[in-house]
């Protein structure tokens, strides 16, 4: 039965949490910072339940006490705390807190928090030394309870150099930005946690999970090589957090993607093989978001050999977004548009070439994160209404450009009313709206 050292002030505090966690823990109690290390003199409990605003000495002494102690620094530490808002967040992750918790609490509240910080530390192999005072905590990321970045990227180099063959998948929200901005930055620490417990969901013990920072998570399988099993997994992950990103009441369009690489082919060493998979998610974010990519721009040169045209077929058109225009930058839409363009002058196909402008209301003066939320919710409007048929790129940070080929009869206006309502839909009444302008191109 794991042991877990309360201290905390408040009587009632103190019997609330028993009553949480009773049943489940080893309890210890301290009415006071003073008492607290008094008690850490003799017994070394796996985990501090600390409040912060106390007489005497505050829980930020009694850390930096605990912390300058070789056989207490690495006890794990959840704080609890009166106050709210970002700068009692920010101190909690500066001291290395797992988690932190509002009081007063709830006692089931309690009870499930606690739950899924000690499985966090199960997880990334926190209590495999059974002396608590040797464990090594700096290994893992405070915020998720997953191995931090310095811990998983030297685990995944030391695998990779010695001639592991397996998959690195790099996993990323999109527009969390917006949240934060919207929202906070406490929503926004929230759904980086989520990712992170749903990750946990699809990984085994054997995998390497770490946070690299931000809302950034590598996952490497060794071995794995199955393309179609490693894809079934990057879509699991996909959707069971799309199916918890629901209960959030986000607007606008927050998702996650993930661009996979596959060792050696893709990168004989963790730099490189990062760089393809960081490609990868580029591509996904480009193209409509909330899908995975694996790259595969791998040269018939790198191989030493000559490609079949067969194999290059299948590089060239592979993807993984099943939907959705593909977007492009301009100078590569240029050359797209060119090609679409001699086309319908022989009269092969019919081409209709679109201009979207963002346009803030008269006397708003949008900022320069009003206007990048507002080209992202155009990003997933225009992946979620077009073709894959249809082509797009950004000619500003308030201007999209479109071409759209048909062949037959032409039906323009639904097409733009579709595009118009999408997108002032997930804009919420904000103060930016689409304009579009048309232009029909004939042979």
């Amino acid at each position: 039965m794991k042991h877990i050292l309360i201290v905390d002030d408040d009587r009632i505090n103190i019997d609330c949490a028993k009553i949480a966690l009773g049943n489940l823990y080893k309890l210890s109690t301290c009415s006071s910072g003073p008492n607290a290390m008094k008690f850490l003199e003799t017994t070394i409990p796996d985990l501090i339940l600390l409040d912060i605003n106390m007489p005497f000495m505050d829980g930020f002494e009694v850390i930096r006490r605990i912390q300058a102690d070789e056989r207490t620094k690495n006890i794990p530490l959840v704080i609890l705390t009166a106050e709210v808002g970002e700068e009692i967040q920010r101190k909690c992750k500066e001291v290395g807190a797992l988690d932190y918790i509002i009081k007063p609490f709830i006692p089931s509240d309690l009870q499930l928090r606690m739950e899924q910080v000690f499985l966090n530390l199960e997880r990334s192999g926190h209590f495999a030394n059974d002396s608590v005072g040797t464990r090594d905590y700096t290994k893992i990321d405070s915020m998720t309870g997953v191995m931090n970045a310095e811990s998983g990227w030297g685990l995944i180099d030391s695998k990779i150099q010695a001639g592991s063959e397996g998959t690195l998948m790099l996993f990323g929200v999109d527009n969390l930005k917006a949240v934060n901005l919207n929202f906070g930055m406490t929503t926004g620490d929230n759904v980086i946690k989520t990712l992170a417990d749903v990750i946990k969901m699809f990984t085994d013990s054997e995998d390497v999970l770490c946070r690299i920072g931000g809302d950034c998570f590598l996952v490497y399988i060794d071995i794995m090589k199955d393309k179609d099993a490693i894809g079934r997994k990057a879509k699991g992950i996909i959707q069971e957090m799309h199916s918890k990103l629901a209960a959030f009441r986000l607007e606008g369009n927050t998702s996650v993607s993930a661009g996979i690489a596959m060792a050696p082919e893709d990168g004989d060493n963790l730099p490189l093989l990062y760089n393809a998979a960081d490609k990868a998610l580029y591509h996904v974010k480009q193209n409509g978001k909330n899908s995975y990519h694996f790259f595969s721009s791998q040269s018939a040169s790198a191989k030493g050999g000559i490609a079949s045209l067969d194999e290059l077929y299948d590089k060239l058109r592979r993807t993984d977004v099943e939907t959705g225009a593909y977007v492009l930058d301009y100078y590569a839409f240029q050359y797209v548009f060119n090609y679409l363009c001699r086309q319908a002058e022989r009269g092969e196909i019919k081409l209709e070439a679109l201009l979207l402008n963002l346009l803030p209301d008269e006397g708003y003066l949008p900022s320069a994160d009003d206007m990048e939320k507002a080209i992202g919710v155009l990003d997933q409007t225009l992946f979620s209404c077009l073709r894959r048929s249809d082509v797009c790129a950004r000619y500003s940070n308030r201007q999209m450009l479109v071409a759209l080929p048909y062949n037959g009869d032409v039906q323009i206006q639904p097409v733009v009313d579709r595009i118009v309502g999408d997108y002032e839909a997930n804009m919420s009444g904000k103060n930016i709206h689409l304009q579009i302008y048309v232009k029909d191109i004939r042979g």
